[in-house]
Protein backbone atom coordinates (compact mmCIF):
# COMPACT_ATOMS: atom_id res chain seq x y z
CA UNK A 1 0.00 0.00 0.00
CA UNK A 2 1.34 3.17 -1.10
CA UNK A 3 0.59 6.21 1.25
CA UNK A 4 -1.23 8.98 -0.54
CA UNK A 5 0.70 12.37 -0.81
CA UNK A 6 -0.57 15.23 1.24
CA UNK A 7 -1.93 18.04 -0.94
CA UNK A 8 -0.27 21.23 -0.13
CA UNK A 9 -2.38 24.36 0.27
CA UNK A 10 -1.93 26.78 -2.12
CA UNK A 11 -1.61 30.98 -1.73
CA UNK A 12 -2.36 32.80 -4.47
CA UNK A 13 0.51 34.99 -5.17
CA UNK A 14 -1.61 37.40 -7.52
CA UNK A 15 -3.96 40.88 -7.44
CA UNK A 16 -7.33 39.97 -7.19
CA UNK A 17 -8.34 40.64 -10.44
CA UNK A 18 -10.84 43.62 -11.80
CA UNK A 19 -13.96 41.77 -11.35
CA UNK A 20 -12.97 40.83 -7.98
CA UNK A 21 -12.58 44.49 -7.04
CA UNK A 22 -15.58 45.75 -8.36
CA UNK A 23 -17.43 43.92 -6.40
CA UNK A 24 -15.72 43.17 -2.75
CA UNK A 25 -14.22 46.42 -1.18
CA UNK A 26 -11.98 44.39 1.03
CA UNK A 27 -10.44 42.74 -2.03
CA UNK A 28 -9.40 46.87 -3.20
CA UNK A 29 -8.24 47.84 -0.56
CA UNK A 30 -5.88 44.60 -0.05
CA UNK A 31 -4.77 45.11 -3.64
CA UNK A 32 -4.92 49.05 -3.81
CA UNK A 33 -2.43 48.70 -0.42
CA UNK A 34 0.18 45.87 -1.17
CA UNK A 35 -0.12 45.66 -5.23
CA UNK A 36 -1.05 49.24 -6.13
CA UNK A 37 1.38 49.70 -9.29
CA UNK A 38 -0.48 46.91 -11.08
CA UNK A 39 -4.15 47.57 -9.59
CA UNK A 40 -3.86 51.09 -10.34
CA UNK A 41 -3.03 50.43 -14.23
CA UNK A 42 -5.65 47.69 -14.17
CA UNK A 43 -8.59 50.72 -13.18
CA UNK A 44 -6.59 53.19 -15.20
CA UNK A 45 -6.65 51.23 -18.23
CA UNK A 46 -10.89 51.17 -18.61
CA UNK A 47 -11.91 54.60 -21.15
CA UNK A 48 -14.65 55.40 -17.84
CA UNK A 49 -14.35 52.85 -15.01
CA UNK A 50 -17.94 52.11 -13.05
CA UNK A 51 -20.13 53.72 -10.21
CA UNK A 52 -18.84 51.02 -7.85
CA UNK A 53 -15.35 51.93 -8.10
CA UNK A 54 -16.26 55.64 -7.64
CA UNK A 55 -18.37 54.58 -4.37
CA UNK A 56 -15.78 52.53 -3.47
CA UNK A 57 -13.10 55.44 -3.51
CA UNK A 58 -15.46 57.85 -1.57
CA UNK A 59 -15.93 55.25 0.90
CA UNK A 60 -12.45 55.28 1.51
CA UNK A 61 -12.32 59.05 1.44
CA UNK A 62 -14.96 58.70 4.46
CA UNK A 63 -13.22 56.04 6.61
CA UNK A 64 -10.00 57.99 6.30
CA UNK A 65 -11.71 61.48 7.75
CA UNK A 66 -13.78 59.78 10.10
CA UNK A 67 -10.56 58.28 11.74
CA UNK A 68 -9.13 62.27 11.94
CA UNK A 69 -11.27 62.68 15.31
CA UNK A 70 -10.05 59.94 16.73
CA UNK A 71 -6.57 60.51 16.22
CA UNK A 72 -6.32 63.63 17.17
CA UNK A 73 -8.00 62.70 20.65
CA UNK A 74 -5.60 59.85 21.24
CA UNK A 75 -2.78 62.42 20.60
CA UNK A 76 -4.16 65.40 22.54
CA UNK A 77 -6.73 63.78 24.46
CA UNK A 78 -10.36 65.45 24.83
CA UNK A 79 -13.89 64.34 25.00
CA UNK A 80 -15.16 61.04 23.28
CA UNK A 81 -18.63 62.94 23.24
CA UNK A 82 -17.22 65.52 21.09
CA UNK A 83 -16.81 62.66 17.99
CA UNK A 84 -20.84 63.66 17.51
CA UNK A 85 -19.90 66.62 16.10
CA UNK A 86 -16.35 65.92 14.80
CA UNK A 87 -16.82 63.26 12.81
CA UNK A 88 -19.38 64.45 10.56
CA UNK A 89 -17.56 67.67 10.14
CA UNK A 90 -14.56 65.58 9.13
CA UNK A 91 -16.05 63.59 6.81
CA UNK A 92 -17.61 66.05 4.74
CA UNK A 93 -14.34 68.54 4.96
CA UNK A 94 -12.76 65.01 3.95
CA UNK A 95 -14.87 65.01 0.83
CA UNK A 96 -14.71 68.36 -0.09
CA UNK A 97 -10.69 68.40 -0.30
CA UNK A 98 -10.96 65.21 -1.95
CA UNK A 99 -13.08 66.83 -4.79
CA UNK A 100 -11.47 70.15 -5.00
CA UNK A 101 -7.77 68.41 -4.94
CA UNK A 102 -9.41 66.20 -7.77
CA UNK A 103 -10.51 68.83 -10.25
CA UNK A 104 -7.22 71.06 -9.47
CA UNK A 105 -4.87 68.16 -10.42
CA UNK A 106 -6.92 67.40 -13.65
CA UNK A 107 -7.21 70.89 -14.80
CA UNK A 108 -3.52 70.77 -14.15
CA UNK A 109 -2.64 67.10 -15.81
CA UNK A 110 -5.17 68.57 -18.59
CA UNK A 111 -2.33 71.01 -19.41
CA UNK A 112 0.22 68.10 -19.94
CA UNK A 113 -2.03 65.22 -21.35
CA UNK A 114 -4.82 66.90 -23.16
CA UNK A 115 -7.39 64.51 -20.83
CA UNK A 116 -9.39 65.32 -18.26
CA UNK A 117 -10.47 61.81 -16.45
CA UNK A 118 -11.30 63.12 -13.46
CA UNK A 119 -13.39 60.04 -12.72
CA UNK A 120 -10.55 57.90 -13.05
CA UNK A 121 -8.41 60.09 -10.93
CA UNK A 122 -11.10 60.71 -8.39
CA UNK A 123 -11.30 56.53 -8.06
CA UNK A 124 -7.17 56.39 -7.82
CA UNK A 125 -6.82 59.46 -5.15
CA UNK A 126 -9.25 58.31 -3.05
CA UNK A 127 -7.57 54.76 -2.94
CA UNK A 128 -4.45 56.71 -2.28
CA UNK A 129 -5.55 57.68 1.15
CA UNK A 130 -5.95 54.42 2.17
CA UNK A 131 -2.95 54.04 4.45
CA UNK A 132 -4.15 56.99 6.74
CA UNK A 133 -6.06 54.24 8.29
CA UNK A 134 -3.70 52.93 10.43
CA UNK A 135 -3.22 56.20 11.57
CA UNK A 136 -5.54 55.33 14.24
CA UNK A 137 -3.82 51.87 15.27
CA UNK A 138 -0.34 53.38 15.26
CA UNK A 139 -1.21 56.26 18.08
CA UNK A 140 -2.08 53.82 20.27
CA UNK A 141 1.90 53.27 20.58
CA UNK A 142 1.61 56.57 22.61
CA UNK A 143 -0.60 55.06 25.57
CA UNK A 144 1.49 53.10 28.41
CA UNK A 145 4.97 52.65 26.17
CA UNK A 146 6.23 56.53 26.61
CA UNK A 147 9.05 57.65 25.04
CA UNK A 148 9.79 54.85 22.55
CA UNK A 149 6.02 54.85 21.86
CA UNK A 150 5.92 58.45 20.75
CA UNK A 151 9.30 57.91 19.01
CA UNK A 152 8.06 54.94 17.13
CA UNK A 153 4.60 56.48 16.74
CA UNK A 154 6.14 59.34 14.63
CA UNK A 155 8.76 57.02 12.68
CA UNK A 156 5.58 54.65 11.67
CA UNK A 157 3.44 58.80 10.78
CA UNK A 158 6.40 59.69 8.71
CA UNK A 159 6.12 55.91 6.59
CA UNK A 160 2.43 56.28 6.50
CA UNK A 161 2.58 59.98 4.84
CA UNK A 162 5.61 59.24 2.43
CA UNK A 163 3.31 55.97 1.78
CA UNK A 164 0.43 57.67 0.83
CA UNK A 165 2.57 60.54 -1.33
CA UNK A 166 3.80 57.71 -3.68
CA UNK A 167 0.11 56.49 -3.68
CA UNK A 168 -1.12 59.89 -5.02
CA UNK A 169 1.83 60.10 -7.75
CA UNK A 170 1.31 56.87 -8.82
CA UNK A 171 -2.36 58.23 -9.16
CA UNK A 172 -1.29 60.84 -11.39
CA UNK A 173 1.40 58.90 -13.60
CA UNK A 174 -1.12 55.87 -14.18
CA UNK A 175 -4.36 57.83 -14.75
CA UNK A 176 -2.66 60.04 -17.51
CA UNK A 177 0.18 58.22 -18.01
CA UNK A 178 2.51 60.86 -16.94
CA UNK A 179 6.37 60.65 -16.54
CA UNK A 180 7.75 61.25 -13.00
CA UNK A 181 9.12 64.29 -13.69
CA UNK A 182 5.76 65.71 -15.37
CA UNK A 183 4.28 64.66 -12.69
CA UNK A 184 6.92 66.25 -9.86
CA UNK A 185 5.83 69.53 -11.67
CA UNK A 186 1.85 68.86 -11.24
CA UNK A 187 2.50 68.42 -7.97
CA UNK A 188 4.52 71.89 -7.21
CA UNK A 189 2.60 73.45 -9.39
CA UNK A 190 -0.13 74.54 -7.27
CA UNK A 191 1.96 75.38 -4.44
CA UNK A 192 4.04 77.72 -6.79
CA UNK A 193 0.73 79.30 -7.81
CA UNK A 194 -0.14 79.54 -4.38
CA UNK A 195 2.79 81.92 -3.53
CA UNK A 196 2.35 83.66 -6.39
CA UNK A 197 -1.02 84.43 -5.58
CA UNK A 198 -0.12 85.56 -2.21
CA UNK A 199 2.55 87.81 -3.95
CA UNK A 200 -0.20 89.29 -5.91
CA UNK A 201 -2.80 89.90 -2.44
CA UNK A 202 0.75 91.63 -1.04
CA UNK A 203 1.33 93.67 -3.83
CA UNK A 204 -1.80 95.00 -4.29
CA UNK A 205 -2.42 95.96 -0.67
CA UNK A 206 0.79 97.85 -0.57
CA UNK A 207 -0.47 99.73 -3.51
CA UNK A 208 -3.59 100.66 -2.20
CA UNK A 209 -1.71 101.63 1.37
CA UNK A 210 0.43 103.83 -1.13
CA UNK A 211 -2.10 105.38 -2.68
CA UNK A 212 -3.72 106.54 0.31
CA UNK A 213 -3.05 109.92 2.20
Amino acid sequence: MTESTPELPVYPDEVPTLDSIRTNWLDLFYAAMFHPVRTFKSIAAEEQPGNRLLFYALLSVLLVSVTAPMVHIANVGGSLSGLVVSMPFSAMVGLLVWGFMALVISLLAYAFSGEARIRTFLILSGLATLPWIFMGPISLFKIGIGVTGVVLCALLGLIIWLWTIVLFALAIMTTYRMSAERVLIVLATPFAMMMVFIGWIVGFVRNIIHLTP
